[in-house]
């Protein structure tokens, strides 16, 4: 993901994504989004709800409710937190779903393309790979 996009996702929700900036040896954001910008509306959205959930937490609670690693495997997004609620984890699930028909280079309806490692891509980003 550009470093613009990683910006504006960090702004977006700064509970959420509190831990960026920190050591490996704390958490797993320190390597960032490990994917194309075409998730970056899934993303930002999902960010976003997430960040108006863990504003409902009793104060003393939210510090908890981090991203501890945001990445794409065997083409889909997944997304890790460190606490959450069953709305939280839904919220989570459905963007995972929509992930695998979306292109994560430009954001283009997809599917998941196999060949070698697993993307998920539109047509036009699928022949540009091979």
């Amino acid at each position: 993901m550009s470093p613009d996009n990683d910006k504006a996702l960090c702004e977006a929700a700064p509970q959420l994504y509190a831990d960026r900036g920190a050591s490996a040896a704390e958490t797993c954001m320190c390597w960032g989004f490990s994917f194309g910008d075409g998730w970056f509306p899934l993303l930002l959205d999902l960010s976003k709800a997430l960040e108006a959930e863990i504003s409902k937490e009793p104060m003393a609670e939210r510090v908890f409710c981090r991203a501890s690693q945001v990445k794409e495997k065997f083409g889909t997004l997944r997304f890790y937190m460190t606490c959450s609620t069953p709305e939280m984890e839904r919220l989570i699930d459905e963007a995972e779903m929509v992930s695998a028909k979306t292109c994560e280079h430009c954001g283009a309806p997809g599917k998941l393309r196999h060949g070698g490692w697993v993307l998920t891509l539109c047509d036009k980003c699928d022949k540009a790979r091979k």
